[in-house]
């Protein structure tokens, strides 16, 4: 099944979304409320749902709650880490992402006047439906989703005396493309699918991988995420981009770039990159 979280101008709401993506049925309450009993029966018997509505007219929005932790993990991809001359590693590396800094899947990519090096990064996303069982860090997921883990890469190569200053390079407010669905984990077998990523810039096409090339398994990215921050339902996981970003040829984007997204199974993401600003918007 496909959840979002939606607007219709007044009110955000998370939806169940039709299998034709062309009307959808209000989700009453919090994630927090309902992602767990969905996680463990997968049956929306569960759900608190309100009458069929059409899709057409209302805005799709990041689907994660204002309240939800943004972690970040990198290094999962070795051809990646390599292609940015950063040795490789045995386990992944972390990072905060605010919440502020998400948008949804047809929103416009923020740029900030402070950066001349607006890069790219396609990201298999996980969205958890409650606290992890380390025995089984698997059945913690809600689903999963897109996210483009967009990056600031002069500020986060400029000189830090940690080597890279992940803050100012990830940290952007509405610089982070969440969506458009959550494709519920049920439709998928156990493990890490193994699914087809795609990133193109104005048509030509800038990365392509598999999940399957990830250097880690599921349950290694889950727990190692869950030990250093007790994760609750809601949140969500980026896991890391594949090789072929903007900083391994100096190919960053520009103002008035479309950046697309194509997930196996997860969908489409269609994002404008807006003009540099020094003025944020919240």
């Amino acid at each position: 099944m496909k959840l979002g979280r939606l607007t219709d101008g007044r009110t955000e709401f998370w939806a169940l979304v039709d299998a034709d993506e062309t009307r959808v049925r209000r989700i009453r309450g919090s994630i927090r409320e309902w992602a767990g009993p969905l996680a463990t029966a997968w049956d929306t018997g569960v759900l608190d749902l309100g009458d069929s509505l059409p899709l057409d007219g209302l805005t799709i929005l990041a689907p994660a709650e204002e309240t939800a932790k943004v972690v970040c993990l990198g290094a999962t991809y070795a051809r990646h880490v390599t292609g940015l001359g950063i040795a490789p590693t045995p386990h992944p590396a972390g990072f905060w992402k605010p919440n502020d800094a998400l948008v949804g899947a047809y929103d416009a990519i923020e740029y900030p006047a402070i950066s001349t090096a607006l890069d790219f990064e396609v990201e298999f996303v996980f969205v958890t439906a409650g606290p992890v069982d380390r025995s089984a860090p698997g059945a913690a997921l809600l689903g999963f989703t897109i996210g483009n883990d967009t990056s600031l890469r002069d500020l986060q190569f400029g000189g830090s005396v940690t080597g890279m200053d992940m803050f100012s390079a990830k940290s952007q407010v509405r610089s982070t493309p969440l969506g458009p669905w959550i494709v519920t984990a049920d439709e998928f077998g156990p493990g890490l699918p193994d699914l087809a990523l795609t990133l193109t810039v104005n048509g030509e096409k800038r990365q392509s991988a598999r999940t399957s090339d990830m250097s880690f398994s599921l349950d290694t990215l889950i727990t190692w995420a869950d030990e250093r921050t007790p994760l609750r339902a809601g949140d969500v996981i980026f896991t890391g981009t594949p090789e072929g970003v903007g900083h391994e040829d100096g190919r960053y984007l520009a103002p008035g770039d479309l950046v697309e997204i194509t997930i196996e199974r997860l969908g489409a993401q269609r994002n404008r990159v807006g003009a540099r600003t020094a003025a944020v918007t919240r």
